[in-house]
């Protein structure tokens, strides 16, 4: 009878870790002048490109699964302004909260979280050639799930020569 009760306790508990660790399928993703890996379930969402087809500047990717989030890949112009500053300009608000960032010559990330503790924000660029980014938007309580997410195709991204 212990055994019974042991095991549904068991599987409880393993239970939010393996929604934690849901494995995904890596797909290339080949826009604005890089490739990155991305899960599928943002290929397969809906998307678009950025600047047309006759100016192709990169892509956007929204899942279906998740819906408050969103994936862009990009080439830019930081209009004279470091790639820091370019980030930062364009993606963090006032009340804002960075809670991470990065800003050299040739490589900037910065992470923050909406004003209102909802969402979270995590973009990175960086210049060899042309100036090439990434950033990805999600609410906060899909962390667990996006957080791997986000190191994967920063790992991918920094690869780009």
């Amino acid at each position: 009878m212990k055994a019974i009760v042991l095991a549904p306790g068991f599987l409880m508990l393993s239970a939010p870790l393996a929604a934690a660790e849901k494995p995904f399928k890596w797909v290339k993703s080949l826009s604005g002048g890089s490739e990155i890996e991305i899960p599928d379930f943002f290929a397969e969402g809906d998307g678009r490109l950025l600047g047309g087809f006759a100016h192709n500047y990169g892509q956007t990717f929204e899942p279906e699964e998740y819906p408050d989030s969103q994936l862009r890949q990009y080439r830019t112009h930081t209009y004279g302004k470091s790639l820091f500053q370019y980030l930062k300009d364009m993606n963090v608000s006032g009340g804002d909260k960075v809670t991470y960032q990065v800003d050299k010559p040739s490589l900037a990330v910065i992470s923050s979280t909406s004003a209102d503790g909802k969402v979270v924000f995590y973009g990175m660029c960086q210049k060899h050639r042309i100036v090439t980014c990434f950033d990805i938007v999600y609410d906060t309580k899909d962390h667990a799930t996006f957080g791997p997410i986000v190191e994967h195709i920063a790992r991918s991204f920094r690869k780009n020569p």
